[in-house]
């Protein structure tokens, strides 16, 4: 059960960050990220999102995406559960919305487009036992 919640909280997350990326300026997105994430991980996604709304830019296209739960502790004080994701980001491209320029890729080239991606959602008794992304870190040096 517990397994199953936090990962349904971290499908969450990607619906709508993945909406939040693909129209970074048609709303703000804190209260609908806030539904699937705390800090630190919510603070730094917003500001991510606020980055792609000021440059003006958006995601387009998809992630390939495979999470498998790779820990699990229901410590009463600390109840987690660790995911570790492959991302593929080859079908997703950044683009410009910056007038004469849109449409124009502006994808990093360094960046790697296949990396491990490692979740923490933390089960918080406070919030009636919702499940929440706390912790996210792209391990954008390890390939998979």
């Amino acid at each position: 059960m517990a397994k199953q919640k936090a990962l349904e909280a971290y499908e969450g997350y990607w619906r709508v960050s993945t909406a939040a990326e693909k129209a970074p300026r048609a709303k703000d997105w804190r209260s609908a990220l806030g539904e699937y994430l705390v800090d630190p991980e919510l603070t730094r996604h917003l500001a991510e999102i606020q980055n792609l709304a000021s440059v003006p830019s958006h995601m387009d296209g998809d992630y390939r995406r495979t999470p498998v739960v790779t820990a699990v502790s229901l410590d009463e004080r600390d109840p987690r559960i660790k995911i570790t994701d492959c991302l593929d980001r080859t079908g997703l491209h950044l683009i410009s919305d910056k007038p004469g320029e849109q449409g124009r890729v502006l994808d990093n080239p360094d960046q790697p487009r296949r990396y491990e991606f490692r979740v923490e959602v933390v089960r918080y008794a406070s919030l009636n036992d919702r499940w929440l992304v706390q912790v996210v870190e792209a391990t954008l040096d390890k390939p998979c």
